[in-house]
Order: C-alpha cells, then structure tokens, then sequence
C-alpha cells in the first residue's frame, strides 16, 4: 500500500508466468494448434530448428575426362 492507503501494482521484471503463445505462424501464417508449435511460434512444417542442414561441400580428386 502506499501513503494514500491504495493498493499499488507489482512491477512486471519477468517474463508473464503462462508465456506468450502465438496464434499464427510466424512463417507461413497458418493457424497453431499443437501447444509446442504455440510456444515456439512455428508451426511443424516452418519451424527452423527442424529443418536438415545443407550438406557440407566434399572435394573428390577424380581423373580428367579423356579427349579434353
């Protein structure tokens, strides 16, 4: 309370304690339903941590072509 007897709000240093939860994709748009992809904001298809890694670039020591 302070001098004037009123209640006074609590500051807000954290995050809230439910977490924010994403409607739509932040990708592609779509509606969100799984509780997972809300949380993280991308839907299973568009969720960057899912996705395959390029391949790494491999050097082959291979012979000439004849004739060139």
């Amino acid at each position: 309370m302070d001098r004037d007897g009123r209640n006074q709000q609590q500051a807000l240093t954290g995050p809230p304690e439910t977490g924010y939860r994403h409607r739509y994709c932040r990708r592609c748009g779509k509606p969100l339903t799984a509780v997972t992809s809300r949380r993280l904001g991308y839907g299973p298809d568009c969720n960057p941590m899912r996705r395959p890694q390029p391949a790494a670039a491999r050097d082959i020591d291979q012979d000439a072509i004849p004739g060139t």
